[in-house]
Order: structure tokens, then C-alpha cells, then sequence
């Protein structure tokens, strides 16, 4: 029974390997609109390992909000939650434009 609570630990506390960097650093929204506002808004925090946030494209930092599901991992992105301000800054995104940055960051579409 402790060997799998170790494990579950040690799976939550994955760290993303160069290549999850590197994806995270460099990849933008297909859309110039949205890399913009991506550049913008999201890559300060969502591009930098150890900030906090969840690394763009890293799925063991996102699989969690995932799992509770989009909608609400939606309005923790418009909301706010704990630091997350609302909108991710992005005070011209649309919802549209947030649905689509944020499923781009958990690699989930866009």
C-alpha cells in the first residue's frame, strides 16, 4: 500500500524533459491571431518551468485540471484561481479565444 502511494507521488511530481521544454518554449497557436495573444498572455508563465503554472503541452501538469473536467478548467482560466489572474491578462480574449488557448496549452486541441 506504500509503495502505491509513492508512486502516485512521484507520478503528480513528473518534470518535463528538454523536449517538453523546448515544446513549451517555441510552439505557438497555428492561428497569428491567437500566438499573439498567446505571446502575449500565456507564455510568461505557461512557457517556464517552475512558475507555477502548468507547462504548455506537459500532460502530467495538465492531465489533473483536465480530469475534472473543461468547463471547469475554463473558469479557473476566466475566473481566476489562486494565481491565475482572470483571463490570463488577456483582458481582449474572447471566450472562444480562451477555450482555444487553453486546450492548445494542454495539447488537447487548436
Amino acid at each position: 500500500m506504500v509503495l502505491t502511494s509513492l508512486s502516485a507521488c512521484s507520478a503528480a511530481r513528473q518534470e518535463p524533459a528538454a523536449a517538453d521544454l523546448q515544446w513549451a518554449e517555441t510552439s505557438r497557436p497555428v492561428d497569428a491571431r491567437l500566438a499573439e495573444r498567446y505571446e502575449r498572455s500565456c507564455v510568461a508563465c505557461h512557457a517556464r518551468n517552475g512558475s507555477g503554472a502548468p507547462l504548455a503541452g506537459f500532460a502530467p501538469h495538465w492531465k489533473p485540471r483536465m480530469d475534472k473536467g473543461v468547463d471547469q478548467l475554463l473558469r479557473h482560466a476566466s475566473d481566476g484561481f489562486n494565481a491565475m489572474p482572470a483571463l490570463g491578462q488577456c483582458n481582449d480574449c474572447s471566450a472562444d479565444d480562451l477555450r482555444a488557448l487553453t486546450l492548445f496549452m494542454a495539447r488537447s486541441g487548436t
